[in-house]
């Protein structure tokens, strides 16, 4: 990476600067001219005589003489704001070219650092230096040419025409330029200096930040958020300190630049008086000298501004490349190389010596071989040296001394094409995407673009201007819609095959049943698939007779039913009889939607909502108040949470202040409202909702569809004969509630559903749909179990040569060793690396390495 910022601009964009200095040369001669032409319109057509005029072969008399100067002024000064107009748009688009060229270079950088690199640095250190660091560099590139030759030429040409009309004024013009010219260099020095200082400091608070952010759990099982608030706080003065001590010199150096640039006109208006009361000097003159002066000022403070600028972009630049360019960092043809080789062989470690910075994390003198089709456990506790083996034989890591093969190649000189899709790893701490449930399947076969997307009119437009940008800034121009997926990898034809293959894999995992829980919670669209609607539908069908002809599930499900009250749902379900098509929108929020608002208004239902929700929040205050958030209590008995119960103490407060409860809100009242659609009869038994209520609410529905449902587009009707998409899989299948005072009614009802779904072959579609369900933020919304079996799954789909899995499924327990057993016969004729730290594991392989404190003990063992 170039050391130098001037190097690195002039390197990728001296094309695009010489073209930007052509034009702004260009603009020189008409800068004087428009210097020149005020003097000639005061003294030649103003004040001056012998009229008519000769221009360009015409004659013009005084006032056609005035208006050709005046025409000609307001040209020039079209031309020079055209000039640049053209060279700023030039020089932003040229800075947002190199920025994010600069930008995806630090990223590949990123990916091309080794693995204990990782263990100096953070996110949080490298993110801002990505992102927000590079920004000032980005803007700066656009002008680092450029801004000098325009201000510095403008500077010239108006000193010049100054000089031109008397070198006295001159003199005068260009006198504080010694003195700030000496004086402001030392001061910006110091200013530099705090700014490296500051931006070291930003960076450990934002690392402190994200560490923060990643051991919340640590920090509140702890109780240790006031020293982490206290270190925050102490850092964050430190950088209040660095920045109140760059203000004071910046402002001081603005302030020694604004009194010299305003002490000059002292001079000219003493020296260009002289010289006019003595008839050496004309008004006009004197005028445009004053007027070049006042534009004079201009670009010597940009200049000013420009070597502030220079120093505090260069401290910038430089701290990132000292971050960016470690020693040790990969060659870039083994990131973006495409050349690959079959892996064929034993693998073979010899004499391999490696040290991860810290004590566990090395590994001496380890000479091992591993048949090729043959599976081998490495045993070892925690810091034994396992997962350095492991890593090194996955091309991870690279040895000290020492060399690791497979067959003839060197893992150290193969490209990353090779080991990604030759040798599938899976370690101690696996790393989920955020997406669905598929993109992180498939995430293994997605190396290279293999079908190429159909464009056509603007999207195709769109995309070639998107590839000549790419090579302008030398960004990849791999298309994202493009088909990634390696079907040929994976062994498969299609699409299809793919995800038959991951579903077998995921049986042989035992993920499946978990991945058809989440099918049934996904929502679905039946504009993708009319038939797997249908056929959702069919399974209601016939699980209502189901229901129907058995007596004990009957009264374990309340399903919806236009004629009736479902106290098993919440009144709002029951007064609209439809959910909103937006499954976005909460219940808290759908008060706050105009047309339910109007609706309630006209039926007189907001004041009744209102007085019910009143009710709800005065009886949960004044049971929950003095209950604490760790009891459980409030979880399972109120539908006000701990966070909200203050709040619902001011409106119940304010609203028994008087009779007409002035002091309610908008929003207060939304939120009784909101309270009292939550309600659950059957759940919340608080007598606020009697069999009169009931029938009105039921009688309520019809208006709500008319005026509400059939007149837009934010609530879909509950209608049997129809799929629903703002509602889960489950619950359009089911069609209704489970008794929520039965306390076995939802397992009971559950295992109905599986039953009939397997009757009728829908779980494989609905495992499918599992397939589409997000994840969560580095999949959050799985469990750590459900994240290793998906990244296992993930690596067993590549088909790798060599498969190593670190601590996955080493209990003695049943269900693990069922996983060991599946994991050997999935990968049967293949090399096959466990990792354990539990030697009673190892005696299922046919080979096993046992290490301790970095080494290869004597105890080794092969079974034919």
């Amino acid at each position: 990476m170039e050391k130098s910022l001037f190097r690195f601009i002039w390197k990728f964009s001296s094309r695009q600067q010489i073209f930007i200095l052509l034009i702004t040369v260009l603009s020189y001669p008409v800068s004087y001219v428009l210097l020149e032409l005020p003097k000639l319109i005061v003294n030649d057509a103003v004040q001056g005589n012998d009229f008519p005029r000769a221009v360009l072969g015409g004659e013009f008399d005084q006032l056609s003489y005035l208006l050709l100067l005046c025409l000609g002024f307001l040209g020039l000064v079209i031309i020079s704001n055209g000039l640049k107009l053209y060279i700023n748009v030039y020089k932003g688009r040229l800075g947002e070219r190199m920025l994010r060229r600069l930008r995806f270079e630090l990223f590949q950088r990123v990916l091309r650092f080794r693995l204990p690199h990782f263990r100096k640095v953070s996110s949080g250190e490298i993110i801002p230096m990505i992102t927000s660091e590079v920004e000032d560099v980005g803007g700066f590139i656009g002008e680092a040419f450029a801004l000098p030759a325009y201000q510095g030429g403008m500077l010239v040409v108006q000193l010049g025409f100054i000089f031109m009309q008397d070198p006295l004024l001159g003199l005068a013009a260009v006198s504080s330029y010694p003195i700030q010219g000496y004086v402001i260099p030392k001061l910006q020095r110091k200013v530099v200096q705090l700014s490296r200082k500051r931006v070291k400091n930003v960076r450990l608070i934002a690392d402190k930040v994200g560490e923060s952010i990643s051991g919340v759990p640590e920090i509140h099982a702890n109780d240790a958020s006031a020293w982490h608030s206290a270190d925050l706080s102490d850092r964050l003065y430190q950088n209040f300190k660095i920045r109140y001590e760059i203000f004071n010199r910046k402002y001081f150096i603005k302030f020694l630049n604004n009194f010299m640039n305003q002490l000059t006109p002292f001079f000219f208006y003493l020296i260009g008086g002289y010289l006019v009361i003595e008839g050496n000097l004309s008004i006009g003159a004197l005028l445009a000298v004053i007027a070049a002066y006042k534009d004079l000022a201009g670009p010597w403070k940009e200049l000013l501004a420009y070597y502030q600028l220079v120093a505090d972009v260069q401290v910038k630049y430089q701290t990132v490349v000292e971050n960016f360019d470690p020693p040790d960092i990969y060659p870039v043809e083994r990131l973006v190389s495409d050349e690959t080789v079959a892996l064929k062989g034993a693998l073979d470690m010899s004499n391999v010596t490696f040290s991860g910075g810290a004590a566990g994390q090395e590994v001496t003198d380890i000479t091992l071989k591993v048949p090729e089709g043959v599976d081998c456990a490495i045993v070892g506790a925690d810091g034994s040296g396992r997962a350095e083996v492991l890593q090194l034989a996955a091309g991870l890591v690279s040895p000290v001394s020492g060399k690791v093969k497979i067959g003839s190649q060197d893992l150290e000189k193969l490209t990353a094409s090779t080991l990604g899709r030759e040798i599938a790893y899976v370690g101690g701490a696996v790393h989920i995407w955020t997406g669905t449930i598929r993109e992180n399947l498939f995430y293994g076969l997605r190396h290279r673009p293999l079908i190429e997307a159909k464009r056509e009119g603007e999207d195709l437009d769109d995309y070639k201007r998107r590839l000549a940008e790419a090579n302008e800034t030398q960004n990849p121009t791999y298309d994202l819609i493009a088909g990634w997926d390696d079907f040929a990898a994976a062994g498969v034809a299609d699409l299809n095959g793919l995800d038959q293959r991951a579903l077998e894999l995921l049986r042989a995992v035992g993920l499946e049943p978990d991945i058809y829980r989440l099918g049934l919670q996904s929502l679905f669209d039946p504009s993708m698939d009319d038939a797997f609607a249908d056929r959702i539908l069919a399974v209601r069908s016939k699980l209502a007779e189901r229901i129907a002809a058995d007596p004990g599930i009957a009264g374990l499900v309340e399903l919806w039913d236009a004629k009736h009250f479902n106290s098993s749902a919440s009144l709002a379900e029951n007064l609209f009889f439809a959910v909103p098509s937006d499954p976005d929108v909460t219940m808290e929020q759908v008060p706050e939607l105009p047309e339910v608002r109007a609706f309630l208004k006209e039926t007189g239902l907001d004041e009744r909502l209102k007085d019910i929700g009143l009710k709800i929040a005065e009886t949960m205050v004044e049971l929950f108040a003095n209950v604490s958030g760790d009891s459980g209590l409030l979880g399972n008995y109120s539908f006000i949470n701990q966070d909200d119960l203050p709040e619902f103490d001011r409106i119940t407060r304010i609203a028994r202040s008087g009779q007409q409860r002035p002091g309610l809100t908008q929003a207060d009242r939304d939120r009784l409202i909101a309270l009292a659609f939550k309600l659950v009869p059957a759940r919340h038994r608080l007598g606020v909702l009697d069999d009169g209520l009931r029938e009105e609410v039921i009688s309520f529905r019809e208006q709500f569809h008319d005026k509400v449902v059939s007149a837009g587009d934010s609530f879909v009707a509950i209608d049997p004969t129809l799929y629903l998409p703002p509602l889960t899989i489950e619950d359009n299948l089911l069609f209704g509630r489970p008794r929520v005072d039965r306390r076995d009614s939802r397992q009971r009802i559950d295992a109905v559903i599986r039953t009939i779904v397997e009757e009728m072959g829908l779980r494989e579609p609905i495992v499918f749909a599992g397939f589409n369900y997000h994840v969560g933020v580095s999949g959050s919304r799985l469990s750590a179990g459900q994240r290793r079996r998906l990244a296992l799954v993930r690596a067993l789909l590549k088909n790798a040569k060599v498969t190593i899995l670190d601590d996955i499924g080493t209990g003695l327990g049943e269900d693990d060793k069922v996983l060991r057993s599946a994991l050997r016969e999935v990968l049967k004729g293949r090399t096959f690396l466990f990792g354990a730290p539990n030697a009673a594991v190892a005696d299922e392989f046919s080979l096993k390495f046992v290490l301790e404190q970095g080494r290869i003990t004597g105890d080794r063992d092969e079974r034919a």
